[in-house]
Formats: C-alpha cells, structure tokens, sequence
C-alpha cells in the first residue's frame, strides 16, 4: 500500500485499507475504525508492539471479516484505552 504522511493522506496506506475493507464487504462504520486505528499508530507513532502497524492491516481485514464485534471492541480499547465510559457503553452495546 501506498504510505503518504505529509500533504493530503488521499493516497495514504489508511485510505487505501478502509477502501479495500469496505469492497470486501466490511461495513463501513468498523472499516472507518480501522482506518482511524492505522492512521493514529502512524501519526501517533505508536510502538510496533500496539495493533494499527502497516502489516496488521490483513490481519486486521481478516478479523473484520470473520469477527466483526470483536474487532470493533479491540478497535475501541486501542483507541480510547482511558475512556472508562465509552469502554463499558461498547461492551454494552456489543454484548460482552
């Protein structure tokens, strides 16, 4: 995938995956989540250790697809590890 950091990210590896997840049949809310993971690792500069590195995105494609509600509640806890409220309000609202 196509790796942009500065100027626009129209072309940027976050885009393309949200793009791809969605032709495969991601739904688009979870696909934009992803995107959002990917975009904020790079950006953010995350360690490699965090989920959201160029490499995870098939692994992440994978598990939209076959584990839906279980991907956007590791999306979720990624992104907003400290916001107890949305946390316990999107295991309620999945589920868990």
């Amino acid at each position: 995938m196509n790796e942009q950091v500065t100027g626009s990210s129209s072309n940027a590896f976050w885009d393309e995956w949200q793009l791809a997840a969605i032709e495969a049949g991601v739904a688009v809310p979870l696909a934009e989540l992803g995107c959002e993971i990917l975009r904020t690792h790079r950006k953010n500069r995350w360690s490699k250790d965090f989920l959201g590195v160029e490499d995870d995105g098939p692994v992440m494609l994978e598990m939209c697809l076959t584990e839906p509600v279980e991907a956007e509640m590791l999306f979720i806890e990624n992104l907003h590890p400290y916001n107890t409220a949305l946390l316990e309000a999107t295991r309620i609202r999945l589920g868990f």
